[in-house]
């Protein structure tokens, strides 16, 4: 008996690797026609190429480490993590750092204490 996919027998079956556009071919020929199929293949290649929105699905149940209740959802994870002044970190490096606020006096302080320091380079020059 001959194997349908590569013509071997079966003892000495190869397995065949086909692209996905070979596969998807194959797959929607006998539905859409070829004409048809190669006209969708080309929009799904091209739906690829745009951006896209990602649906991030939500989280399992867990644990809290930082009280021991249940989670069991992404929302309740925020709101555990708030709600017992915790952050979240991960392998990302944070990008944005914490404004310091200044006072009015202490910014004049401080430009004070510049403008001091570069004229005084100034003369020496």
């Amino acid at each position: 008996m001959l194997c349908p996919k590569c013509g071997y027998s079966e003892g000495n079956h190869v397995e065949v690797k086909k692209t996905d556009k070979e596969f998807f071919l194959e797959w929607w020929t006998p539905t859409l026609g070829l004409e048809e199929a190669k006209r969708s293949w080309e929009d799904k290649v091209a739906m690829k190429s745009r951006e896209a929105p990602m649906v991030m699905s939500d989280i399992d149940g867990h644990i809290s480490m930082a009280d021991g209740t249940w989670v069991s959802s992404r929302s309740k994870h925020r709101e555990n993590l708030k709600r017992n002044n915790c952050i979240e970190l991960g392998n990302d490096v944070p990008t944005q750092q914490k404004v310091h606020e200044f006072s009015r006096k202490d910014q004049e302080t401080r430009k004070r204490q510049i403008a001091e320091i570069t004229y005084s380079k100034l003369k020496y020059k």
